[in-house]
């Protein structure tokens, strides 16, 4: 298991000022992981301070701090309604797309689209929304070819939000240009209005996972009894050590970014370096059982 950290873990940081690009690097470094995401500039402005000589120096602080860039992610929503939207959509991820080429990253997380249950337009749902997320990815895929980036789909927004939804999409395209970012806590939580077992849907979309993103949420403390909230590693309800199994069974390669979402019960430091050393641990019992049956 190649661990990384998304900067999504750090949000409140970066925002606040207290983080910064060269401060998240070595604060990666300093929990000896193996790599990092990176955030497009359009939607995720708080992540960028100059944006123009940062990403210069973006190679040489990699290699400052000995860490690989796992992925790049972008945060659209394809499933508007208006065709104005839909297009700006468009470009933005094209943009994205260039960034992350020029960043030297091999694959781009995207998102399909919200569904209207999950901060999306009032009409859209999963009949209209999935129909305008293919038709968005679409308008991409020639873009990231040229690129060579591979658009890394996330089961996010609902829509897709299942695996037999993200599955369809991937077969559809039939290209090595668009597969999956599996995020598995998604399936569980972020307004799933039908939860569905991460080990399940990793079976199911295996052979098409190119990068995944590791966090934990049982129940919140609401009385929206649907809603799931974020947890530090291995003290949620996601079964990480079993899917991590999975993983090693099936020889994944890729990296597993933590996206540490539990900064209002855990502070972010404190929670994202519990996690990290929840991970590790799992790995460690990987690494003890190759030992064993070498």
């Amino acid at each position: 298991m190649k661990i990384a950290i998304t900067p999504i873990s750090v949000s409140r940081m970066f925002r606040s000022g207290e983080m910064d690009i060269e401060k998240f690097m070595q604060f990666c470094a300093e929990l000896e992981i193996d790599g990092i995401d990176l955030l497009d500039s359009n939607y995720y402005p708080w992540f960028w301070k100059d944006k123009k000589n940062e990403i210069r120096k973006i190679p040489g602080l990699l290699e400052k701090y000995g860490l690989k860039l796992a992925a790049c992610a972008t945060a659209n929503n394809f499933a508007k309604l208006k065709e104005e939207d839909r297009k700006t959509t468009v470009e933005k991820v094209k943009s994205a797309i260039a960034e992350a080429a020029e960043l030297g990253a091999p694959m781009l997380r995207v998102f399909g689209g919200h569904h209207y249950d999950f901060g999306g337009e009032a009409a859209i749902d999963h009949w209209n929304g999935l129909k305008l997320v293919m038709e968005g990815l679409e308008k991409c895929v020639e873009e990231a070819a040229r690129y060579k980036v591979v658009l890394a789909l996330e089961n996010h927004g609902r829509l897709p939000g299942h695996s037999y939804e993200v599955e369809a999409i991937i077969k559809h395209f039939n290209s090595p240009w668009v597969k999956v970012m599996f995020d598995c806590a998604n399936f569980m939580g972020n307004a799933m209005d039908e939860p569905e077992n991460p080990l399940r849907a990793y079976e199911r979309l295996k052979k098409h996972v190119v990068h995944v993103h590791v966090k934990d949420t049982g129940p919140a403390i609401t009385s929206n009894l649907r809603r799931m909230e974020g947890y530090v590693a291995g003290m949620g309800k996601v079964p990480l050590r079993q899917f991590a199994a999975l993983l090693e069974e099936n020889n994944y390669q890729g990296f597993c970014s933590l996206e540490y979402e539990a900064s209002a019960i855990v502070p972010e430091t404190i929670g994202v370096k519990q996690s990290i050393e929840y991970l590790k641990r799992i790995r460690a019992i990987h690494q003890m059982f190759k030992e064993e049956n070498k």
